[in-house]
């Protein structure tokens, strides 16, 4: 399945087992994370912007760590998210902390 990671529109081959911070990681795609997938940090949120429904939806513990900002903003973690299908990928919030 292909992943879209804006403002870049890199594109590039996904693995359902495998978490969105796993796949950027191994494709050099850099994605904030101080715990490096733990999850404990919340540091490597990022905004689905399409595809929500491809992707597998939030469990107890990430919903613990981003609480009810998720129902506002659907903003997740990538440590916890798995695409099953494919899906856009808005790292401007990412990109934006890693140039301050």
């Amino acid at each position: 399945m292909k992943i879209k990671f804006l403002p870049n529109n890199i594109e590039i081959e996904g693995d359902p087992n495998k978490s969105l911070l796993q796949i950027c990681t191994e494709n050099h795609i850099e994605i904030n994370s101080i715990c490096k997938g733990v999850p404990k940090c919340a540091e490597c949120r990022v905004h689905i912007k399409e595809g929500e429904q491809n992707v597998v939806p939030p469990t107890e513990v990430e919903l613990s760590l981003i609480g009810t900002s998720y129902y506002l903003d659907q903003r997740r973690l990538s440590c916890q998210v798995r695409a099953f299908g494919p899906i856009t990928v808005d790292l401007t919030e990412q990109i934006e902390r890693s140039e301050v």
